[in-house]
Order: structure tokens, then C-alpha cells, then sequence
């Protein structure tokens, strides 16, 4: 199939007018431009509806990063999913039309001299600050959620050869390999955070339930406290390794408290009470020891409920790896811990992990996305049915801890 005078439908972010306040995302179509060099066109299969999105698409417009996304006034979202090849300008040993790749969606800057880009393969830390997401905006290609896509060299793994003809099952895992990729990369990018065997873990959402489940199978004897107010997704993480994992389910009005009001001193003594009631039930569930290993995959402000010495003690690896927290704020208290270790982790990592993840979806992992992820998720049938979820969400806005998981499928005739 030639990607030729095919007219693309996207889901498409916008400002609502010139005074870019508010943001409305719409269903628009557009002729599919040409690949160019090394370039694929791929019929998206399936793609999640993911935090970042949320956030970035939320009509406010209350990511951090919106100049990026919306560099050129709009973008089309999406940097993961899995996908079909239906047309090719990548070497044929690479990629061939009727593959099955899985998207990772990160781009290297073209500079040769670039350390991050060319010898490290971490686009996010790019030198230049030239490096690309697709879906991102910043003059990046267009994202997935789409009926097709155009994905530059780079930003994508093949996961399944056209001849052997993967079943929908297959596939639907590997819709989550981005995020796998993303989280991974976070937990193993400080070769001491793999001992650290106690985590504390804030978000049971897809970030969340990926994040346990890659420490529990890879730290031996590790134990997890995960925090949320959805108690549903509470119980489907916990399910991982219900031994090995303790759930606190906080309070609609505590989340929506967090993210309402500015960080500040007199604030964390508001929230000293809720900030006990998790230190308590760290030391019953570790033995009478804090937490080493923080992993804040929130998409809200939750800084506030760990940036403090009873949460966090000498040695701990705090990784705050979502998009909602307004600072970490580092007091007299903490700058007292010796070894403390805040460490920011953005973008799929390198090479070597991205195709790791493709072997470890194939190796078992496939099982627990579909489990745990796919089949709690809503299933969209349509970009019709997609937009039209969007719409419910956005009208007004949902608190983004109470918005579903949600998957899409653009072409569910596949």
C-alpha cells in the first residue's frame, strides 16, 4: 500500500484563539505528507491515552512544557504505540513494508559532534537541545494518535516480521513499550537503584503499575508501598505481588488539595497528618526502615507529600519521573541526608534498552500488560469514538486522577 494522496485523521491540540489561554482538541484531517529519507509511514494499530496527554491536551493548558507542544500553535500527540509499516524509506535489512514495529517516538538532533545524540543515544539530553519527540511539537513530526503516522529513523523498533503474522493480542502489549522503555530507563539509569529494595511509589496508573512490576521482578526480596486515591487501580497493581505490595489510598480531597494549591512551607504543615499516616505505614510494612527507592509517577502535584525527612532518609533514590509537581523543595532538614539522590529521568534511554524491552515483552511481560493494563483500560474503536471521549473528559475538566484509562484503536478494521 502507497502512503501516497492518503488523507491522514488526527487528533489535533490547539488554542482555542489568539489570546491562548484555553486549548480544544479536535478531529482534523490532512493529506499524510511524503516520508522522507529513512523515514516509514505506519497504519497506527493501537495507542494508550496516557497521563502526558491529559496534561498537555488539558484545555487550561497546564503542562509545564505547552511552549514546546505548541511551538507551532498546535500538535498531534502520541510517541508510543504499535504499528503497521505500509510504506518505506528505511533500508529494507532494517524494516520492510508489512512489518509490525513498536513506536518509541524519541529522534536524535542531525549534529555529528553531538556526545548525547550519536554516542550515548539519550535524545533528551541532547547537547545541541536540537533532539525531537514526535507528538511533542518543537517542529517534531506529528504524533500517533492518527490514523497514520510518519516515524523518522530512530523512533521506532520492529517487533514482529510481517510473516509471522502476530495475533491482536501480540500486538496490544507492545502499545506500552514506550512507557516500559520510559520507566525502566528511570529505574536502572543509577546502577545502585537496582539494590535499593524498599520502594515507595506514588501513582498506580499505567507509569505506576509498570514501575512495580519491572522492581519487584528485578529486585530480589523487594517490598513496595504504592499511594493513590483510586482504590480500583490500587487493587489491580497490587495483584502483582500481593505479598510483596502494601496500597494507601488517600482522599479525593487531599489530590484535588495538592493540585490546587501553590507549594509552600505553611502548606506541607497542613498536610503534616496525611504525610504521618504514610510514614507509619512505610515502617510497618519495611520493618521498622524508610523507603530507598522513591518513584513519583504521578501526573499530579504530589512533591509535597514526600519531599520531607520523614519520608525520605540518608541514601534514598528519589526519582520524580510525572509532569505535575510544581518543586521539590529541599530543606535544612534534608540537606542533612547524606547520599540523598534526586535524579530527573526523561525520554526512552538508549539503544540497548529499547531493544531490551522488545525482548521483555516478548519474554513474559506481554502477560502482565494485557492483564493489568489493556484489559482495565476502556477500548476505543474509532479516532471518532477516541475524540469523543476526549470530549467527555475535557467538559468540563475531569481531575486528571479521576480520568479512565483508555486505549485507542485508529483502524479497528486491522
Amino acid at each position: 500500500m502507497s502512503s501516497e494522496h492518503i488523507n491522514n485523521l488526527q487528533i489535533t491540540t490547539r488554542w482555542v484563539d489568539e489570546s491562548k489561554t484555553s486549548l480544544k482538541t479536535n478531529l482534523e484531517e490532512r493529506p499524510l505528507p511524503n516520508p522522507g529519507t529513512g523515514e516509514i509511514v505506519i497504519e497506527v494499530l493501537y495507542v494508550p491515552l496516557h497521563g502526558s496527554f491529559w496534561l498537555s491536551s488539558h484545555p487550561q493548558a497546564i503542562h509545564p512544557r505547552k511552549e514546546e507542544f505548541l511551538a507551532e500553535g498546535k500538535f498531534v500527540f502520541g510517541n508510543g504505540g504499535v504499528g503497521k509499516v505500509i510504506s518505506s524509506n528505511e533500508d529494507a535489512r532494517q524494516v520492510r513494508v508489512g512489518d509490525y514495529v513498536c513506536i518509541f517516538g524519541h529522534v536524535p538532533c542531525s549534529h555529528y559532534d553531538c556526545y548525547a545524540c550519536t554516542v550515548l543515544h539519550r535524545y533528551t539530553e541532547c547537547d545541541y537541545g536540537e533532539s525531537s519527540i514526535i507528538g511533542h511539537g518543537k517542529h517534531s513530526s506529528d504524533g500517533t494518535y492518527a490514523k497514520y503516522a510518519v516515524l523518522p529513523r530512530y523512533s521506532y523498533e520492529v517487533c514482529y516480521r510481517a510473516e509471522e503474522s502476530p495475533t491482536e493480542e501480540e500486538l496490544t502489549a507492545y502499545m506500552f513499550g514506550f512507557l516500559v522503555a520510559d520507566v525502566r530507563n528511570a529505574l536502572t539509569r543509577h546502577p545502585d537503584s537496582l539494590r535499593m529494595r524498599r520502594m515507595l511509589l506514588l501513582g498506580a496508573g499505567f507509569s505506576g503499575h509498570i514501575a512495580a512490576y519491572l522492581h519487584n521482578r528485578t529486585c530480589p526480596e523487594s517490598k513496595i508501598v504504592v499511594i493513590d486515591s483510586n482504590g480500583e487501580r490500587l487493587n489491580t497493581l497490587r495483584q502483582i505481588a500481593p505479598d510483596a505490595i502494601h496500597t494507601i489510598q488517600l482522599e479525593d480531597d487531599t489530590i484535588e488539595e495538592l493540585n490546587k494549591k501553590h507549594q509552600s512551607v505553611q502548606f506541607r504543615g497542613e498536610l503534616s497528618g496525611v504525610v504521618e499516616r504514610i510514614r507509619e505505614e512505610i515502617q510497618v510494612h519495611f520493618k521498622g526502615r524508610g523507603c530507598n527507592l522513591l518513584f513519583d509517577s504521578s501526573s499530579g502535584n504530589t512533591t509535597p507529600l514526600w519531599d520531607n525527612a520523614r519520608i525520605l532518609g540518608p541514601t534514598a533514590h528519589c526519582i520524580p519521573f510525572g509532569f505535575g509537581s510544581q518543586c521539590i523543595l529541599v530543606d535544612s532538614q534534608l540537606m542533612q541526608c547524606s547520599g540523598l539522590n534526586i535524579s530527573m529521568s526523561r525520554g526512552v534511554g538508549n539503544i540497548r534498552n529499547r531493544k531490551e524491552v522488545i525482548e521483555l515483552i516478548n519474554a513474559g511481560a506481554s502477560s502482565f500488560i494485557n492483564r493489568c493494563l489493556v484489559s482495565t483500560a476502556k477500548r476505543l474503536n474509532s479516532l471518532e469514538d477516541a475524540i469523543q471521549f476526549i470530549d467527555e473528559v475535557h467538559a468540563p475538566p475531569l481531575p486528571l486522577h479521576r480520568i479512565p484509562h483508555a486505549y485507542m484503536c485508529p483502524n479497528p478494521h486491522h
